[in-house]
């Protein structure tokens, strides 16, 4: 597909139809003349994420572009890279695959397995809500980052006991030596369990 082809802002049902470059089966994932771009299935604020079919073995799989040169600032395409270092080191059933990446027609193109079970996109967002991480511009590394420093919002006081809150702010500390140890938690929850409820 020619990026370039539609207007902005507007995105056809179906792929324009391009002469496909010869295969290269020695590069595998790492050039874009060994996919065909089938539909878009997702937008970032520096990408677009399509479903494409891996032309070696007919698989489908999600190819993310990224505008890495003309959009993005430097520390954007530091975050960028950390990302990818990051994926290339998950092995989980549970976390999407990272297959490749490659730069190719001045874009970033990253090669991942495809969630295909249903909206994964309202998935995430019905977690993230859930989430004391959820924040503008957050990906997985800056994610790992918050987990790693405990950089996290307060709990709401008006659903929370203040006692609660301040357990909960002494558990999550960086330092495993300035956490409570698991009798001091467990006393602090059987006097809250005795406790008359009050509000919420």
């Amino acid at each position: 597909i020619d990026m370039n082809a539609q207007p902005q802002g507007q995105q056809a049902a179906v792929p324009v139809f391009q002469p496909q470059k010869p295969l290269q089966p020695d590069m595998g994932h790492n050039t874009l003349a060994n996919f065909q771009i089938e539909k878009k299935i997702g937008r970032g604020q520096f990408s677009e994420v399509y479903r494409a079919r891996y032309l070696m073995d007919n698989t489908s799989m999600a190819l993310k572009k990224v505008q890495i040169f003309d959009l993005m600032d430097a520390k954007a395409r530091q975050d960028c890279i950390k990302e990818i270092d990051l994926l290339k080191q998950l092995n989980h059933p549970n976390v999407i695959k990272y297959h490749a990446s490659f730069i190719e027609e001045n874009e970033l193109n990253i090669v991942l397995e495809l969630a295909d079970a249903g909206d994964l996109s309202r998935m995430i967002k019905m977690a993230a809500l859930q989430s004391p991480f959820y924040g503008d511009k957050m990906n997985l590394y800056s994610l790992c980052k918050k987990i790693e420093q405990c950089d996290y919002p307060p709990l709401p006081s008006d659903h929370y006991s203040e006692e609660l809150r301040k357990v909960v702010d002494m558990c999550i500390n960086p330092d495993p030596e300035k956490r409570p140890d698991i009798m001091y938690v467990y006393d602090v929850a059987k006097h809250m369990h005795g406790q008359p409820q009050q509000g919420n």
